[in-house]
């Protein structure tokens, strides 16, 4: 199944994160982040939604959120 999931590619992490949110509000309500810091966390609450992607990425196997950001998109494709 592919997403129109919207690139990180010169976004800063919360601008990416509200552009994801609104992508993906078919699949649920999701929390905006609110700190880039914790990216991860809020990351996180992807993994529990089966419906999206088979492959999805653990955020917390990545220590930079762009590059999880990427592959997240490319598992959507």
């Amino acid at each position: 199944m592919a997403l129109n999931v919207t690139l990180p590619t010169g976004m800063g992490a919360q601008d990416w994160a509200a552009c994801v949110i609104t992508d993906l509000d078919a699949y649920g309500t999701f929390s905006p982040l609110d700190d880039p810091a914790e990216w991860k966390e809020w990351a996180g609450q992807f993994l529990n939604v089966t419906s999206l992607v088979e492959d999805f990425p653990d955020p917390f196997w990545f220590d930079d959120w762009q590059i999880w950001a990427e592959r997240f998109v490319q598992t959507t494709l």
